[in-house]
């Protein structure tokens, strides 16, 4: 009994031993012998990210030239035009035609079958040409439809000599679309300037109205703060309850007027948002803190320059050249209108040759056959041309001064942006002036607070003052940039260099 209880806890022992090296030598095992652990990929696709630093007026620009909406649809225009450009272009496609005409059952039993072609030309008239062939037992009095027996081919042309020699419906089609594709140019143009001014406008308004909310918050503040001074001061006695009870009160009046700029400054960021695109599109409302810490800062109008920018205005302004190139399209009109007085005109010149063998003894068509021919026709009053020609001079006075009439008022918008923006620069100066005496005033105050020759509503009204000081210089820079915007616009500084249709 003694032997095989030796012989079992040996056993025992050896087993746990055993286990105990085999965990030893997988704890002992290098890690990097182990398979790495499965990585997870994150099929979302990324999301663009909008600005992170102070947003400029570029930006804004930018963003329009790029993706606004309305611009887009203004260069699609574009497409509708050059679509209808080639759709006149269809009128000189080359035409291809065929026909056949049998009678198989009757006293005179014919074959005949034909192909051909005809070439509109931008000079006028066509090329026409074709092959045919007629066989079986023609009538006498048709006797020309049959042919040889390898059929006939026909090469001619018309020219006309009179009307529609230099135009006519097809071509006076063609360039009236073709300056109507040009005249999108100008279009897109005048409305990339409306929507640089606007976005500008909305850009300097979203400034002007973060500067209130940070000024407002600062009036809270300090009303803020002086709760936590006057708190103790009434501890000790040195201020009555009441002076902390009003100070209550102007915290909360104060922060009433906070969150009404704040609705401001949201508001102002949401329309924005408008011009604001991300590069997919998307609008982007841009949040307080990217909103630039100063206005820049504002430069002197130089009005002895007045000539030099409505000369420049009026190189530039696409408006001007929307008429011209209406002008241009109205003169395609009336060019066609007095080709319709003239008499018509036209010659036809074509040539025959049959091929192969005779098809019947009733004669031979192998000889070429040339063929001319002169027409002719007027009609006698004419009063369809006559009044075209009346309406599209008319048209063409009332466009003239209507040019005359835009030349001026764009003379007259650089006049007004240049005053508008010079007062606009006048009063940040006196607005500047109005805050800086303000602060002094406040800072007396406090003084005479502190000296006990003050209180709390003079001081407040003090407050007051100049907060209102500092809006009324804010909304004076908004001035100044919303002018500054109208005046980039009067003179079109903001489009390319426009190019001559």
């Amino acid at each position: 009994m003694n032997d095989k209880a030796d012989t079992s806890a040996t056993a025992k022992a050896t087993a746990d031993i055993t286990l105990t090296a085999a965990i030893d030598e997988l704890e002992a095992e290098p890690t990097d012998s182990l398979p790495p652990p499965p990585i997870e990929l994150d099929d979302t696709p990324a999301i663009p990210t909008g600005p992170t630093a102070p947003i400029a007026l570029e930006q804004v620009v930018d963003a329009i030239y790029q993706s606004y909406p309305l611009l887009e649809i203004a260069r699609l225009e574009r497409n509708v035009r050059s679509g209808d450009n080639l759709s006149a272009q269809g009128e000189f496609d080359l035409k291809l035609k065929a026909d056949s005409e049998n009678t198989p059952e009757g006293f005179y039993q014919t074959y005949r079958n034909g192909m051909g072609f005809d070439q509109p030309l931008m000079s006028g008239g066509s090329v026409f040409g074709g092959y045919r062939i007629g066989r079986g037992d023609f009538e006498p009095w048709y006797l020309e439809r049959q042919t040889n027996d390898g059929g006939e081919f026909k090469l001619g042309m018309s020219v006309p000599l009179w009307q529609n020699r230099n135009i006519d419906e097809r071509r006076a089609t063609l360039w009236r679309t073709a300056y109507g594709r040009d005249l999108v140019e100008p279009e897109i143009r005048t409305q990339m300037l409306l929507f640089i001014r606007d976005g500008s406008i909305a850009y300097w308004e979203w400034v002007g109205a973060g500067r209130q909310y940070h000024y407002a918050e600062q009036l809270l503040e300090l009303a803020q703060d002086r709760d936590q001074q006057l708190r103790r001061q009434v501890e000790v006695g040195k201020k009555p309850e009441s002076d902390l009870t009003d100070n209550e009160r102007l915290i909360v009046s104060r922060r009433v007027k906070q969150l009404d700029a704040l609705r401001k400054l949201q508001t102002s960021a949401a329309k924005l948002s408008l011009f604001l695109r991300m590069p997919d599109g998307l609008p982007f409302v841009p949040t307080p803190e990217l909103l630039p810490s100063e206005f820049p800062t504002p430069q002197p109008v130089e009005r002895t320059l007045l000539d030099q920018d409505i000369a420049f205005a009026l190189q530039r302004r696409p408006e001007l050249e929307a008429f011209d190139v209406s002008r241009q399209m109205l003169q395609v009109e009336l060019s066609q209108a007095q080709n319709l007085l003239q008499p018509s005109l036209d010659a036809v010149v074509s040539g025959d040759q049959d091929v192969g063998g005779l098809t019947s003894s009733k004669g031979d068509k192998q000889p070429f056959e040339l063929d001319a021919g002169i027409y002719f026709s007027v009609p006698v009053q004419r009063r369809k041309a006559w009044g075209k020609i009346a309406s599209l001079e008319g048209k063409l006075a009332q466009l003239n001064a209507k040019r005359q009439f835009m030349s001026d008022k764009i003379s007259v918008e650089v006049q007004a942006a240049i005053i508008a923006l010079d007062t606009a620069f006048q009063a940040i100066s006196q607005a500047h002036d109005a805050v800086r005496l303000n602060e002094e005033m406040e800072r007396y105050e406090l003084i005479r607070l502190d000296q006990g020759d003050s209180d709390f509503l003079r001081l407040n009204l003090r407050e007051q003052a100049t907060f209102d000081a500092k809006v009324t210089e804010v909304e004076a820079y908004v001035r100044y940039y919303e002018a500054q915007a109208d005046y980039r616009a009067a003179i079109a500084f903001e489009i390319p260099t426009m190019t001559t249709p």
